[in-house]
């Protein structure tokens, strides 16, 4: 699922679209398939290292 995620952000970020849009766009995409949309989950409510795809 990671590297689904990989290759959406990729060619996202290939379009000369709203920039903007589509990175928030993507980070939340991310943000729901890491499991922080949880309140149980220990970084509920950051959206921090989700743009980094290592």
């Amino acid at each position: 699922m990671n590297n689904f995620f990989r290759t959406l952000a990729a060619l996202l970020n290939r379009q000369n679209h709203n920039s903007s849009v589509t990175s928030s766009l993507v980070l939340e995409r991310l943000y729901y398939a890491d499991g922080r949309h949880n309140s149980s989950h220990p970084q509920h409510g950051c959206f921090e290292g989700l743009s980094l795809l290592t």
